[in-house]
């Protein structure tokens, strides 16, 4: 990846998120399931979703056609998407599409899957210091339960209404470096996080939900893994991250926000198997040619990465 400088330019923000939600939902006249939807999503930054029968029958698919890739040591599967066709249709599932288009205003795109057999158990932490863009907070993660979840297998924890607390920075969190590093994230960062989400007050949330089930959630919840209390418990899920049309997007735990140096990204759309060209203003920016380079390798070679 590499510095892009991101210059002076006008804020604008996700309708869920913005204090113009009435008139644009006055306006819009969505049906209920979809009204309802956003107004969930502005007050909690988390909405649940059935996906469906087809989804659940998917579910099995996606399951068997990834289960091979965890061999001992194998916690997760980075964009099986590649290989695997019933994860592709279900991180392009178009009732995920409609929903968040009429939520943030933009057309989504997923732009990276994971899967995993058990649970992360993953610290708290919000999507903004691994995903971000510019314009602000046009990212969202989508998470598919592959069966039941159980609460002794680790499941997903969340803090409702934590997407309104102030995205944290690696600068906010005390980070001086002009390019800092992951060990200024490990260092700084989580614990900073962690003491802010404490402070806040807000109550800790499990996510209980039946296979073919999204879990849907902004790109400022705080969000982990539970403890997984039973041995060999397994919580098949697939994680979808979404950006979405005509922003810059980058990795802000490697970036300098404040000083509007980020560290662009140059994601693939899932839904075209190509790569999706940062905008500003509906223009397209210019990136350095090794980032193009390492795309376009990534995405001929269409290799999941096991972590």
């Amino acid at each position: 990846m590499g510095l892009f400088s991101l210059g002076r330019r006008k804020a604008v923000a996700p309708w869920f998120e913005s204090d113009d939600l009435e008139p644009y939902l006055a306006r819009s006249r969505f049906d209920p399931e979809t009204e309802s939807f956003i107004r969930d999503f502005a007050r909690d930054g988390v909405v649940a979703v059935d996906l469906g029968d087809e989804a659940r029958r998917l579910c099995d698919q996606a399951v068997a056609e990834t289960e091979p890739y965890f061999v001992e040591g194998v916690s997760r599967v980075q964009d099986a998407w590649y290989r695997s066709p019933a994860v592709r249709r279900l991180a392009t599932w178009p009732k995920m599409r409609r929903l968040l288009k009429a939520a943030y205003g933009r057309d989504p795109f997923p732009f990276q899957t994971l899967n995993f057999r058990q649970g992360s158990q993953q610290g708290v932490h919000s999507d903004t210091i691994h995903f971000h863009s510019a314009p602000e907070r046009f990212m969202c993660g989508v998470w598919i339960a592959l069966e039941d979840v159980r609460p002794e297998a680790g499941p997903l924890i969340y803090y409702p209404g934590s997407h309104k607390l102030p995205v944290m920075t690696m600068r906010g969190a005390g980070v001086n470096n002009p390019e800092p590093t992951y060990d200024d994230y490990v260092a700084a960062y989580v614990p900073r996080y962690a003491a802010a989400i404490e402070a806040s007050g807000l109550p800790r949330s499990q996510a209980l939900i039946k296979k073919g089930w999204a879990f849907v959630w902004a790109a400022n919840l705080a969000h982990g893994g539970a403890p997984i209390e039973k041995p060999g418990a397994t919580r098949r899920s697939l994680v979808v991250h979404n950006y979405f049309e005509n922003c810059i997007y980058y990795t802000p735990m490697l970036s300098d926000v404040e000083a509007g140096r980020l560290h662009v990204r140059l994601p693939p759309n899932l839904r075209t198997g190509l790569p999706r060209w940062p905008r500003r203003g509906w223009r397209p920016v210019r990136l350095p040619k090794h980032l193009v380079i390492e795309a376009l390798r990534r995405d001929l070679a269409r290799e999941p990465a096991v972590m």
